[in-house]
């Protein structure tokens, strides 16, 4: 595999726009990190990444293509997703942290495989995804690219999109930040809510236009 670096710093910086554009994933990430603390952040974060590095693998080998062009995958990844999406954000509307600013669920019974599934489905299911590594991920894929040129592409977009979360988990579990939304945490959660339940609507408009 021939090393350029230019193709390379490209394809990071790729994978790295995509990570920081806003969606239902830095909604889900942000809120779990702020409810629950910095390690259940950190484990969304991971397991997104999985997720995100799912879609890398099939895109690599023209997957993502078929999908995207299936008159009943695509749709049925969408549908789901809208569904999740609202799942999501009837847990954070109803979510809340104590008033003795430790953060956690009023229901006290989230697991660290239920944080995990929040990670993985909100990248199985994000239309946006699918859309980004079909459109601009591929562009560095072509019919002669050697299977450890596909793969060593495909961890990148994992990795970074991993440190990308990570890095926010950390930014907001900072105390400076903590402290501003003290005492609105009801707020926060409504609002996180109402993003997921906006992007649902979008999605499902998407879908029936």
């Amino acid at each position: 595999m021939i090393i350029d670096i230019n193709f390379w710093f490209l394809a990071v910086v790729t994978c790295l726009l995509g990570a920081m554009s806003p969606g239902p994933s830095l909604v889900v990430v942000s809120h779990n990190t702020m409810s629950l603390g910095f390690r259940y952040g950190v484990i969304t974060s991971i397991s997104h990444g999985v997720g995100v590095g799912i879609y890398a693998l099939l895109t690599v080998f023209g997957i993502t293509l078929i999908i995207q062009s299936s008159d009943i995958i695509l749709p049925l990844i969408r549908i789901f997703g809208c569904i999740f999406l609202l799942y999501l954000a009837r847990n954070m509307y109803h979510s809340s942290w104590d008033t003795n600013g430790e953060k956690e669920y009023k229901t006290r019974s989230r697991s660290t495989f239920s944080v995990v599934k929040d990670g993985f489905l909100i990248a199985a299911i994000n239309p946006k995804i699918i859309l980004f590594f079909s459109a601009f991920f591929a562009q560095f894929i072509d019919v002669h690219s050697q299977v450890s040129m596909k793969l060593s592409l495909a961890l990148i977009a994992t990795l970074v999109d991993m440190f990308w979360y990570v890095f926010v988990s950390y930014l907001i579990s900072q105390s400076q930040y903590t402290k501003i939304f003290k005492g609105r945490e009801e707020y926060v959660s409504k609002g996180f809510s109402c993003v997921l339940i906006g992007s649902s609507l979008y999605f499902l408009v998407a879908l029936l236009t």
